[in-house]
């Protein structure tokens, strides 16, 4: 059977001709003339000069400024860098001018730079609008009445950047949002820091200091490389102690300059620094105002510090346990003698103290402690290798964000705090002891003698167990109390017996383990009781009862030859009897113990255990001595510190009346 025939209309047929002719043309001519593609210079006309379709030049080009899925030989990667966009500056593609080096987030440029010369960088305007960094896990919680920068949190980078975060767990995804600046011109935070990590030196012919770089900053177009011949469109920073931060809103690129002056006749060297830019946070800080670390006391070899409280949280606060729980303390310290010359001109760079040798020279055992006022999270420094009647500058550090450094981390370069001074002591019979396990608030210098306990060890354990000793006699008095009974039978409705065990014990501590002061500390201390003043000076102290130059120890001599003292009990024996027996450290001066733990313990026990006390003018101010909330120590109680506020010295108690505790003989302790 024959297949039958379609007969195409008349339209049909000629539209089967027109196509068929057309497909011909296009084989023909493709045969002849080879394709060709756009190239970026024909953008002109997409772009026509209108700067909100910037985001589709980002989306059509690549890093080098190629579009995307196209392969360039060497010559066309050439010419696409130096191809003009209208409208728009090479750096939106993330070149650096002519001269300048390129910056990338939270990475830092280094450079040894030129006697002179200006150094050039840029943050071009794809890190300003690139992804943020990673946020890291960072310290347990913000450091709180802090202005300046630890680690800031989320909740922190939100505030200042602009972003919406959202967090989950440990992870953290920061959302980029453009914001709204006045003539609707979208802009970024950009932080900008550097560090001087080595500066030109004396060559022994000087003693003038090394001068301090400048930066300079630009975000203008017009100054893409700004520095000391500009005088627009630029801000001028000085760097103060080998460290700058300056804070721009970018709408992109953003330009940096940095000069290195010249040296004045002997000065020789270079300088080594490293500028940084970041969307996130600082990547080096300098934290002004009051400083977080705290001096509690020192020997003649070495001295303890410790940092103000980290955390305000309570003990049932899984923050608090964060804190005390960490497996390395997340700061850590420098300590250089005020004579130190290397650290001059550097004082405020982290990468400056670090690198300088000396610093490295001192031991350092860090750990997490509660002791102290608020019994709060805090970081211990006992530093070891230091020198006798030497007065040092000590800086609190912490390297990167705590849990990360260096290159590409959010405040990677590291952190400094406010320096502080403390001086170490002169005479060699007090010594730190810390760490106890009965008398846990104890962490001072105490009366000591090397050639008796060359361990510092064993003799904060002969004291510990004295005062443990002396406190089990106590709660044998005190479980004669009616300490569970009812409300009218209790011998106090605002203080129980858990109240004075309490008390007794931290009095316990402080007069049974005295803290001492050196015995050539100047006569207008008055705080400062003399002990021991009959026995001759240990072989090791830097005193002695001859006549020389120094007034302190002219001092010492009047005292010690002084008979009427002589003949004082307080003044010619040590409060604790074990002291005299078995260490004898020689004279030495106390630190009395502060009056209002005499308050605490006569308010919280009952009057059944015999504690009382004299009144003034007879016996006590012999006996204990009173905060002035001077910043000085002058008076001695658990977990006190020098240089802290007075406000932070609340005293405990309430009596107006001054009164001395003295135990029952039962006890063994004297009041003097």
């Amino acid at each position: 059977m024959a297949l039958p025939c379609f007969k195409l209309t008349p339209l049909q047929s000629r539209f089967a001709a027109s196509l068929t002719a057309s497909i011909l043309v296009i084989i023909i001519y493709l045969s002849l003339y080879p394709p060709r593609f756009a190239y970026a210079a024909e953008l002109d006309s997409i772009l026509n000069e209108d700067h909100n379709h910037l985001w589709l030049l980002d989306e059509l080009l690549d890093g080098d400024g190629a579009l995307y899925g196209e392969e360039q030989t060497d010559a066309q990667h050439e010419i696409s860098y130096e191809a003009d966009f209208l409208g728009v500056h090479r750096s939106i593609i993330g070149r650096a001018e002519e001269g300048a080096q390129t910056l990338r987030n939270n990475v830092p440029g280094r450079s040894n730079g030129q006697i002179g010369l200006t150094d050039y960088w840029e943050f071009p305007s794809d890190a300003v609008w690139g992804e943020h960094g990673e946020v890291g896990e960072g310290l347990p919680s913000p450091l709180e009445e802090r202005p300046a920068l630890v680690m800031r949190d989320v909740s922190e980078l939100e505030e200042i950047n602009g972003e919406d975060a959202a967090v989950e767990g440990n992870t953290t995804d920061l959302k980029r949002r453009q914001t709204e600046r006045p003539g609707s011109q979208r802009s970024r935070t950009v932080y900008i820091s550097i560090d001087v990590c080595q500066q030109p030196t004396s060559n022994g012919t000087t003693t003038t200091e090394a001068p301090q770089l400048i930066m300079y900053v630009s975000t203008s177009e017009q100054n893409t490389k700004p520095g000391p011949d500009k005088r627009e469109s630029q801000a001028n920073i000085p760097l103060v102690e080998g460290f700058a931060q300056h804070t721009v809103n970018a709408t992109g690129a953003v330009y940096i300059g940095v000069h290195e002056p010249d040296l004045q006749p002997g000065l020789s060297g270079a300088w080594n620094y490293e500028v940084t830019a970041s969307i996130d946070a600082p990547y080096h800080s300098h934290h002004d105002g009051e400083p977080l670390l705290l001096f509690v006391d020192s020997d003649t070899t070495s001295a303890l510090l410790v940092t103000d409280n980290l955390t305000q949280a309570n003990a049932s606060d899984p923050v608090y346990r964060r804190w005390m729980d960490l497996a390395e303390p997340p700061f850590t310290m420098y300590a250089f003698s005020k004579n130190e010359t290397s650290i001059r001109g550097l004082q405020r760079s982290y990468c400056g103290l670090d690198a300088v040798p000396s610093g490295k020279q001192i031991e350092v055992t860090r750990t997490m402690t509660n002791r102290g006022l608020g019994n709060k999270p805090k970081e211990q420094f006992h530093i070891r290798g230091l020198n006798g009647s030497t007065t040092y500058h000590g800086f609190l550090a912490m390297r990167g964000n705590s849990t990360a450094s260096g290159d590409a981390v959010i405040s990677g370069g590291g952190h400094l705090w406010s320096a502080i001074n403390f001086t170490t002591k002169s005479d060699a019979n007090c010594r730190i002891i810390s760490n106890l396990t009965f008398c846990t608030e104890v962490a001072y210098a105490v009366p000591s003698n090397d050639e008796t306990f060359p361990s510092a060890t064993d003799l904060a354990n002969l004291y510990n167990a004295r005062a443990e000793a002396l406190y089990e006699n106590f709660t044998y008095s005190l479980d004669q109390i009616a300490c569970n009974t009812t409300s009218t039978a209790r011998y106090s409705l605002a203080r129980n017996c858990t109240d004075c065990a309490a008390a007794y014990k931290t009095w316990l501590c402080a007069v049974t383990i005295p803290r001492c002061e050196d015995f050539s500390a100047p006569a207008s201390l008055s705080y400062l009781q003399p002990r021991n003043i009959g026995q001759a000076p240990i072989s090791q102290s830097t005193f002695s009862f001859t006549s020389n130059s120094n007034s302190n120890s002219t001092d010492a001599e009047a005292l010690a030859a002084d008979t009427t003292l002589r003949n004082r009990l307080y003044a010619n024996s040590s409060r604790n009897p074990l002291i005299d027996q078995q260490i004898r450290p020689g004279p030495y001066k106390e630190v009395l113990p502060c009056e209002d733990l005499c308050y605490a313990l006569v308010q919280s026990c009952p009057a059944k255990l015999g504690f009382s006390c004299p009144l003034p003018g007879k016996g006590l101010e012999k006996s204990y001595g009173r905060r002035s909330g001077s910043g000085r120590v002058e008076c001695s109680f658990p977990g006190e510190v020098f240089v802290r506020s007075a406000a932070a010295k609340g005293v405990p108690g309430g009596l107006t009346a001054l009164l001395v505790a003295v135990l029952v003989g039962v006890f063994g302790l004297g009041g003097w």
